[in-house]
């Protein structure tokens, strides 16, 4: 049992390592339904467990601590390196994911992925959904935007993993406007951890979800001004040119008859 973050570097000693944080009265029998393959364990880390400590945010020693590190923190830094790492978690048997599909849900953006158990044993997972935004987001790594939890999945068998993204999720905080930009275009990345990430799925603009845009709407704008310039020179919207052309297709079709009519004789 642990309170939080703990270094390990005894790990590579041993066989197995049980983490249950702190499980309370029933922790023996919990222990021993784990243990004993009664219950299989689908718990995942909520923290990231560092290598060493230099894979951590030092304290501030000082009445005025800088907030330095910005968004790059716990597995959203790159620098640091994982003994275990965010949202990690085994069970006794493995999983594999399919390729990602994503559409339209009502305001929201779904993304749907089929995990199949491929071990031996029945058990649940947990599926977790990061969000790669572009550079200009400022965001160091992928975000954990939302998690699936599995009901028990038979050997051999499959379930889908549902995430709902709504315009928030699809959003990053922008300083020089004071407030959340919503993204044209992020990847998906869905599997076990943050560190073992299985398939991606590119989630770009679409005029069902986003709208024709604002390059899109003055596209559409210039488009239709110089429909409407041509028909205004053809003539479409001024009766006299109207008129004057309708004349000039009379004249040509009775100089024609007269033309025809001269040849016969």
């Amino acid at each position: 049992q642990i309170p939080g973050a703990a270094l390990t570097p005894w790990r590579a000693d041993v066989a197995a390592i049980l983490a249950m944080f702190l499980g309370g009265q029933e922790t023996g029998n919990s222990w021993a339904n784990v243990i004993f393959g009664d219950v299989m364990p689908a718990g995942r880390l909520p923290i990231m467990m560092p290598a060493t400590e230099n894979d951590t945010i030092a304290p501030g020693l000082d009445l005025n601590v800088p907030y330095s590190e910005g968004l790059a923190t716990s597995y959203r830094n790159p620098k640091f390196k994982a003994a275990f790492p965010f949202g990690h978690g085994l069970t006794y048997t493995t999983f594999e994911y399919s390729a990602p599909t994503s559409f339209p849900c009502e305001k929201d953006l779904c993304v749907e992925a089929k995990v199949r158990n491929n071990g031996t044993a029945p058990a649940r997972t947990v599926a977790q959904l990061y969000l790669r935004f572009p550079e200009v987001s400022g965001h160091p790594a992928p975000f954990l935007k939302g998690f699936y939890k599995t009901p028990v999945i038979l050997p051999g068998a499959a379930v889908t993993a549902h995430f709902r993204l709504t315009d928030r999720d699809l959003s990053w905080y922008d300083h020089g406007a004071g407030g959340f930009t919503k993204t044209l275009a992020a990847t998906a990345l869905i599997g076990e951890s943050s560190a073992d990430l299985r398939v991606e799925h590119e989630l770009m603009e679409t005029s069902t979800r986003w709208g024709p845009g604002i390059l899109g709407t003055m596209l559409l704008i210039c488009a239709v001004a110089l429909m409407v310039m041509a028909l205004y020179e053809f003539g479409l919207f001024d009766r006299s040119k109207r008129q004057r052309r309708r004349d000039l297709g009379l004249l040509a079709t009775a100089g024609n008859e007269e033309g025809t009519g001269s040849s016969t004789e």
